[in-house]
C-alpha cells in the first residue's frame, strides 16, 4: 500500500501525527514488533520514504536511555516488483515510450493490516486524504483462519526478494561534542 503521514491532496496539508504516534505507542507500551510494507512504484509518493524513516526513529528511542524497558522496534521494507518503473503507455504520439507493462501494474498494491488476533482488509491507503475525503470499505475480523492466512501472505511477501529494507537515519548528536 501507498503510507504517507499526512494528506496528499488536501491545501494546506494535513499532518497525519496521530498514525505516527499510534506506531510508536504500541512499540514503547506493547513492546510489539511493528512490520511496515510499503509499494514502492511509478507512482511512488514523494516524501514517503522521509516519513516512514522517521518511523524508524522509534528505535532508537526506544533504546536511548538505560531506565528505558522498551523491547519493541519498527522495521519497514520497500515492496518492488521488478519493471515497476517500465509502466504506461507503449507509444505516445506515434513514438515508442520504452514502456513494457501497462500504466498501474507491477505493484503489490494489498491494503491490509494484521496482528496476532485481528485482521483488517481495507481499500484505503494510509494517506490522510483516503479516510477523510473518499468512501472507501473496509473488513475487520478476529476469525482465527482469516488472520492466519493474512499472516502468511505477509509474510511470503516480508520474505520475498522484492522486500527491501528501508534505511534508518543516520544517528548521532546533533551538536559536535
Amino acid at each position: 500500500m501507498d503510507w504517507l503521514g499526512q494528506s496528499q491532496y488536501m491545501k494546506p496539508t494535513i499532518y497525519w501525527s496521530s498514525l505516527s504516534s499510534a506506531v510508536s505507542e504500541v512499540v514503547f507500551s506493547k513492546h510489539a514488533t511493528v512490520k511496515i510494507l510499503v509499494a514502492y512504484w511509478a507512482h511512488f509518493i514523494d516524501n514517503t520514504d522521509q516519513y516512514l524513516k522517521s518511523l524508524l526513529y522509534s528505535n532508537v528511542l526506544c533504546n536511548s536511555s538505560k531506565y528505558n524497558k522498551c523491547s519493541g522496534k519498527v522495521e519497514i521494507k520497500y515492496y518492488r516488483v521488478p519493471g515497476f518503473n517500465l509502466t504506461g503507455p507503449a507509444t505516445q504520439k506515434g513514438t515508442s515510450t520504452g514502456n513494457v507493462y501497462p500504466g498501474y501494474t507491477r505493484v503489490n498494491h494489498g491494503k491490509y493490516a494484521v496482528s496476532d488476533v485481528r485482521a483488517h482488509i481495507g481499500t484505503s491507503n494510509l494517506i490522510w486524504d483516503y479516510f477523510y475525503t473518499t468512501a472507501g470499505v473496509s473488513f475487520g475480523t478476529y476469525n482465527p483462519t482469516i488472520v492466519s492466512q493474512l499472516q502468511q501472505i505477509f509474510d511470503a511477501d516480508w520474505s520475498s526478494p522484492y522486500a527491501i529494507p528501508v534505511e534508518e537515519l543516520e544517528v548521532g548528536h546533533a551538536c559536535p561534542r
